[in-house]
């Protein structure tokens, strides 16, 4: 497959694979979104690989239709991943420099960061991304870029991501099968956090919930940077199964119907009436409340917001998160801020997306659906967030050298 211009990010989610493409505007130093889509998956479960035909198929279709669309072939491919087999941790590192100049290089701080990702993990695990908390130089914290100052003890605080190599490299094949190459595999919280939360909500300290299907994503920032993040093996396909059992309707029913009068919050029950639902061998409706609509699916809400709260409580920042912002497709469902803002106990919850200033696109992209997919393409411009330590071994760069590389192209050319 020829290389263009074209960069995708593709978010692995929970029973789907969602995908956007983007190209550098050098005019407004933006990306402009220029095709996406989200298509269901039975391949994946949870975020990993459950039928690698499955997943190869859906991959093909997904980024071989948004190919067709744009007339070109995808160049570079990002790949967010999530899923109970990601585990992540602080670490330090230190180094000590012995020249006689002591002016720090990005070789030394390579070599800082190399100590701290000298860890002990699982052995069929694997570093999927390190980023970069924060320098001291000579014990004096607070030092965002120490490259050529000068010291003689540098450290660096990290946030580390593991996850299962078997996962990871089952995902990798299903990807290349229709032969396209991964450029970069990251946990998909991670871009997600810099461009859904504001930098001021980071230094207050926030925390960041990406509701998916089969699994929800938390991710706490405490003085302006990623402190914790944790993936939840439960998500919102789990009101869909309550309504199907429930309402004696198929999972499909259950789903449209939790789409179209589902809330998670009694003051957002518009109305009370009727509404009709099909029966399971679809030959005969029924009619039931609206209110019991949201009786099945207010106890399941609260029971997923109590596993966050769990979550958080487990993560030694229990007090420090103020504001909280919900992404994903579960965070669509009116009432889910309401549900977060008194069970989680912050200050303040919104629902978001990709900032709209980070991009130029259809408003549709700005979808929480895209959220990942979007933010792992905005990542892609040199966002000084993420370091240049991650693995290679599948045609990885990470994200700085795609950065650099944008910098150098004519994104519109032919």
């Amino acid at each position: 497959m020829a290389k263009t211009n074209i960069i995708a990010g593709l978010d692995v989610g929970s029973g789907k694979l969602t995908a956007v493409a983007a190209a550098h505007d050098s005019e407004t130093n933006t990306l402009q979104v220029l095709a996406g889509r989200s298509i269901a998956c039975k391949g994946v479960r949870g975020g990993v690989v459950a039928d690698i035909r499955e997943t190869s198929a859906g991959v093909s279709h997904l980024l071989g239709g948004i190919e067709r669309e744009l007339n070109k072939d995808i160049g570079h491919l990002l790949v967010g991943v999530r899923g109970a087999h990601l585990e992540s941790f602080s670490n330090h590192g230190t180094y000590n420099i012995s020249r006689l100049d002591k002016e720090i290089t990005q070789t030394d701080m390579s070599l800082a960061i190399e100590n701290a990702k000298a860890m002990p993990i699982k052995n069929d695990n694997e570093i999927v991304n390190v980023i970069t908390q924060g320098f001291a130089i000579d014990k004096l914290r607070g030092i965002s870029n120490p490259e050529g100052m000068e010291g003689s003890l540098l450290e660096v605080d990290v946030h580390i991501t593991t996850g299962s190599s078997t996962h990871i490299n089952n995902l990798a094949k299903a990807i290349q099968r229709p032969g396209y190459k991964i450029d970069g595999t990251y946990y998909g919280l991670v871009p997600l956090g810099d461009c859904v939360l504001t930098q001021e909500e980071k230094e207050i300290g926030a925390m960041i919930v990406d509701l998916g299907g089969e699994t929800m994503s938390v991710g706490l920032y405490i003085e302006g940077v990623l402190k914790f993040s944790r993936d939840i093996p439960y998500g919102c396909d789990l009101i869909t199964s309550d309504l199907s059992r429930l309402l004696h309707t198929s999972r499909q029913n259950a789903k449209e119907i939790k789409e179209k009068y589902g809330v998670a919050f009694p003051t957002f029950l518009d109305e009370e009436g009727e509404i009709p639902v099909p029966s399971l061998d679809g030959r005969s409706t029924h009619n039931i409340k609206k209110s019991y609509i949201l009786d099945i699916i207010q106890p399941r809400v609260e029971e997923l917001m109590e596993q966050i709260q769990h979550c958080v409580a487990t993560s030694g920042y229990k007090n420090l998160p103020m504001v909280g912002v919900l992404t994903g497709g579960g965070s669509l469902m009116p009432g889910m801020t309401d549900q977060a803002v008194n069970i989680l106990g912050l200050k303040e919850v919104r629902r978001g997306g990709v900032q709209r200033e980070l991009v130029t696109c259809d408003e549709q992209f700005l979808d929480p659906v895209y959220s990942t997919a979007l933010s792992l393409v905005v990542s892609a411009m040199d966002n000084p967030s993420y370091d240049d330590f991650s693995r290679e071994s599948r045609g990885g760069s990470a994200f700085g050298k795609i950065g650099r590389f944008f910098k150098g192209l004519d994104l519109f050319g032919g």
